[in-house]
C-alpha cells in the first residue's frame, strides 16, 4: 500500500471533533470606502489578485485581521472601517481557508507552511468546519479570538498523527508562532470568501468600528444607526497605521459585549 497525505478538510470532516458556534465574521475596508459602503448598504465583492478572474468579498472569523499596506503617518481615510457580522443565514460561501490567502500568496508565511500548496488547506464551503477547526487547534472560540492555541503534544495525544498529517502539523505550528514584522495576526485568522456582494441588514450587522473623524461627518451616524445598534469609534493617533490595530480589536470586543455575544 502506498502512503497517502491527509488533507485538513478530510481530517476535520472525518474526525469526532466538537463543533462550537463560530464567532462573528468581520470585514475590514479602508475608510476611504466607508461613505460608498453606507450609500450602497452593502459590502462589494472586489476583483481578487489571488484567485484570478473572481470577484470576492473577504471576511475573517472573530477578528479584524485584514491588514493593508502600512503607513507611517496615516490620514483618517487610510484607517480601517470594520463591519462585524453575525448572519442568521450565511451568504453563499465560496471558500474557507485557515489563514489569510493573500499573505500566503505574497510569501508572508513561513517556509514550513509554504512548502505545501495553498489549495491543500482549502476547507470548501461548509461553515461547520470553522467550529471544528477552532476546536482542534484552540479548544474554544474564546481561545481562538485571543490567539491561544493548544500545544502540539495535546493534538498528537488526542489524534493519531504521523507524517501523512504534515500539513495539519504545519498549520498547528503556524497558529502557535508569535507575530513578527512580516508575519502577523493574519496567520491565525480563519478566512471566509463570499463570491457576491453582502447586503448590510440590521439582523446581520452586529456593529461597526470607524475612525471617530467620520462620526463628525454629516449623515454617517444617522445612516449607520439604521443598519446597526452599535457604533464604536477609535482615534487617529500620531502612530503608524498598524499601531492602531489594538484600538480596533478593543472596539470589536466592545461590540461583542454590547451585543451579548458570548465567545
Amino acid at each position: 500500500m502506498k502512503p497517502r497525505e491527509v488533507r485538513l478538510r478530510e481530517f476535520l470532516s472525518n474526525s469526532n471533533i466538537a463543533t462550537p458556534k463560530s464567532p462573528p465574521w468581520v470585514h475590514s475596508a479602508p475608510s476611504s470606502k466607508l461613505i460608498k459602503i453606507i450609500q450602497d448598504e452593502k459590502l462589494v465583492a472586489m476583483k481578487c489578485d489571488v484567485f484570478k478572474g473572481e470577484k470576492l468579498c473577504y471576511l475573517f472569523v472573530g477578528r479584524a485581521a485584514y491588514k493593508g499596506r502600512d503607513a507611517l503617518n496615516p490620514e483618517a481615510w487610510q484607517l480601517p472601517s470594520v463591519f462585524v457580522m453575525r448572519f442568521a443565514t450565511p451568504p453563499p460561501i465560496k471558500r474557507i481557508y485557515p489563514f489569510d490567502t493573500g499573505a500566503f500568496d505574497r510569501n508572508r508565511m513561513p517556509s514550513y507552511l509554504t512548502a505545501f500548496d495553498m489549495q491543500n488547506f482549502e476547507l470548501g464551503s461548509d461553515d461547520a468546519l470553522i467550529g471544528r477547526l477552532i476546536s482542534l487547534y484552540f479548544d474554544t472560540p474564546r481561545r481562538y479570538v485571543d490567539r491561544k492555541s493548544v500545544d502540539e503534544d495535546k493534538i498528537k495525544e488526542e489524534h493519531v498523527l504521523d507524517m501523512s498529517h504534515a500539513e495539519i502539523l504545519a498549520l498547528g505550528k503556524l497558529y502557535r508562532e508569535g507575530s513578527t514584522k512580516n508575519y502577523d495576526d493574519r496567520a491565525a485568522a480563519i478566512e471566509v470568501q463570499v463570491g457576491e456582494d453582502i447586503p448590510l441588514r440590521k439582523q446581520d450587522l452586529l456593529g461597526v468600528v470607524i475612525p471617530e473623524e467620520y462620526m463628525r461627518t454629516d449623515g454617517v451616524r444617522e445612516s449607520l444607526l439604521k443598519l446597526t445598534k452599535y457604533i464604536e469609534t477609535y482615534r487617529l493617533l500620531p502612530l503608524s497605521l498598524s499601531q492602531h490595530y489594538s484600538s480596533i480589536y478593543d472596539a470589536v470586543e466592545r461590540i461583542y459585549k454590547k451585543a451579548g455575544v458570548n465567545i
